[in-house]
C-alpha cells in the first residue's frame, strides 16, 4: 500500500498520506506528478488548503485555482449521498480552463448518465421588478436593495429580459455587487435614471459551464451539467485546447427546454480542438425536449483528429431538421473525426420518430466522419445529403427488419 500511495505524489505528509489510504487502495486515484487537491461538498471549506480528504475544499473552481498549470496537479471531487445538495459542485459563471495538464477524477458510483460526481451551474435571478433604472452604461440600481439576497457575485454573466424594451436583452458581467448595485463591464445600457416603466428581470447564465483552452487535462467518472434556463446557445464543455482527455463523463449543456430551441445549442462544441479523445462519455439526455435544428455534438473552426470511443450521444427530440452532430460551416473540421462503436439513439414519449439525418449542418470543405461499428436509432440516415460525402462507415452495416424480422431503422 506505502508503494502505491508513494506514486500519488511526491512530498506527501504523514496526515495526507493517511486520507488518502483509502481511495488509493480501491483504485479510484490515478497516480500523478504533482499535488492532489480534494473536494467536498457537504463538509468541505474554501479557506483550507483542500491537500487532503479532511481540510478538503467545498468548491470545485476554488481547487482549480490552487492548482499550477503544467506541475500535474489533481483535483478529486467527493460525492456524498443522492442529493443535489452534497453530490453538486455549483459554478457560479463559465470557467475559462486554461491551465494544463490537470487531472479531475470524481469519486462516486461510477454510473455513465447522470454520475453523482456532479459540476453544474448556479443562476441568480432578481425575478420580475419594477423598482430597477440604468443610471449609467455601466451601473443597474435596485431601490428593492435585493441584489446581494438575489446572490449575484463578481463575475456573473447577466441578461436582461424587460417588457419595457430599451434593454431587452442587453448582457454584461458584474465587477462589483452592493444590495443595491449592480457595476458591470462590457455593458451598454441604455441610461434611465429613473425605474423603468416596464417590469424587469435579470438572470445570470453560463454559455458553456467548463471552457477548455488549455492542453494535456483529463477528466473522469463526473457530470458537468449546465441547467440555465436563458434563451442563448448554451452548452456544457468546449473544447478550444488540445490532446485532453475525458473518461466516462456525462456532458448536458442546454439542459432546459428554452435552450433546448435554439439552433446552436449542443453538449460539447469543439471549437477548433485536436486530438482530444473521449471514452465512454454521455452527450446529450433523454429528458429535456429540444426543439431545432441543433444536435449534442457541434463543430467549428478547423477541429481536427478528435476521437470517440464507446460512447452515447442522447437525443430528445421531435423536430424533423435535429442532428447527432452539428457541423457550423465550410470551415468546422479538418482530417477525419473518429466514432468507433458509439450508439445514437433520438427518443420521445410518443415512441420512436426518425428524424431526417444524424449529420446536420454545413459541409466541411476538408473535414469527414468515421463511423466505425456504430448504431444509429432514431434518424432515417446518417447523412440525408448525398452530395455531402461527409460521413464515412464501417462496420456499422445492418440487415433490415424485412429480412429477418429485427427492427435496425425506424
Amino acid at each position: 500500500m506505502s508503494g502505491k500511495l508513494k506514486r500519488l505524489g511526491p512530498g506527501l505528509r504523514p496526515g495526507e498520506r493517511d486520507g488518502l489510504q483509502h481511495i488509493s487502495g480501491t483504485g479510484g486515484l490515478p497516480p500523478i506528478l504533482g499535488k492532489w487537491f480534494f473536494v467536498d461538498k457537504t463538509s468541505g471549506n474554501d479557506n483550507r488548503d483542500g491537500r487532503s480528504p479532511d481540510n478538503a475544499f467545498a468548491e470545485y473552481i476554488t481547487a482549480y485555482a490552487a492548482c499550477t498549470s503544467g506541475a500535474g496537479d489533481g483535483i478529486c471531487l467527493f460525492s456524498r449521498g443522492t442529493s443535489a445538495a452534497a453530490t453538486s459542485s455549483r459554478i457560479t459563471f463559465p470557467l475559462v480552463w486554461s491551465k494544463h495538464a490537470i487531472t479531475t477524477v470524481g469519486v462516486s458510483s461510477g454510473g455513465r448518465m447522470f454520475n453523482r460526481a456532479r459540476i453544474s451551474n448556479t443562476e441568480h435571478t432578481t425575478g420580475a421588478l419594477t423598482t430597477l433604472a440604468f443610471p449609467s452604461a455601466t451601473t443597474i440600481t435596485d431601490s428593492g436593495s435585493g441584489f446581494t439576497s438575489d446572490g449575484f457575485v463578481v463575475g456573473d454573466i447577466l441578461r436582461i429580459n424587460t417588457t419595457e424594451g430599451t434593454n431587452d436583452g442587453t448582457t454584461a458581467v458584474v465587477t462589483a455587487v452592493a444590495a443595491g448595485t449592480l457595476t458591470c463591464s462590457a455593458s451598454s445600457f441604455t441610461i434611465q435614471t429613473a425605474a423603468v416603466a416596464g417590469s424587469t428581470t435579470i438572470n445570470s447564465f453560463n454559455a458553456q459551464l467548463i471552457d477548455v483552452t488549455g492542453d494535456n487535462n483529463r477528466f473522469e467518472n463526473l457530470s458537468i451539467v449546465n441547467h440555465s434556463s436563458d434563451a442563448a446557445a448554451l452548452g456544457s464543455v468546449r473544447v478550444s485546447g488540445n490532446r485532453n482527455a475525458f473518461d466516462n463523463v456525462h456532458l448536458i449543456g442546454a439542459g432546459h427546454a428554452t435552450p433546448g430551441a435554439v439552433a446552436t445549442a449542443s453538449h460539447l462544441f469543439i471549437n477548433g480542438g485536436q486530438e482530444n479523445f473521449f471514452e465512454r462519455c454521455t452527450f446529450g439526455t433523454d429528458s429535456v425536449l429540444w426543439a431545432a435544428a441543433n444536435a449534442p455534438i457541434l463543430f467549428d473552426a478547423n477541429s481536427w483528429r478528435n476521437g470517440f470511443y464507446d460512447c452515447d450521444v442522447v437525443l430528445y427530440s421531435k423536430t424533423a431538421g435535429g442532428g447527432a452532430i452539428k457541423s457550423t460551416d465550410a470551415t468546422s473540421m479538418e482530417g477525419f473525426q473518429k466514432f468507433a462503436r458509439c450508439r445514437f439513439i433520438n427518443w420521445n414519449e410518443n415512441g420512436l420518430t426518425a428524424l431526417t439525418s444524424a449529420f446536420i449542418g454545413t459541409k466541411p470543405t476538408s473535414g469527414y466522419i468515421l463511423m466505425d461499428g456504430c448504431s444509429l436509432v432514431g434518424w432515417s440516415a446518417w447523412d440525408s445529403v448525398g452530395a455531402n460525402n461527409t460521413i464515412y462507415v464501417a462496420n456499422s452495416d445492418a440487415t433490415a427488419s424485412g429480412a429477418g424480422g429485427i427492427a435496425t431503422t425506424i
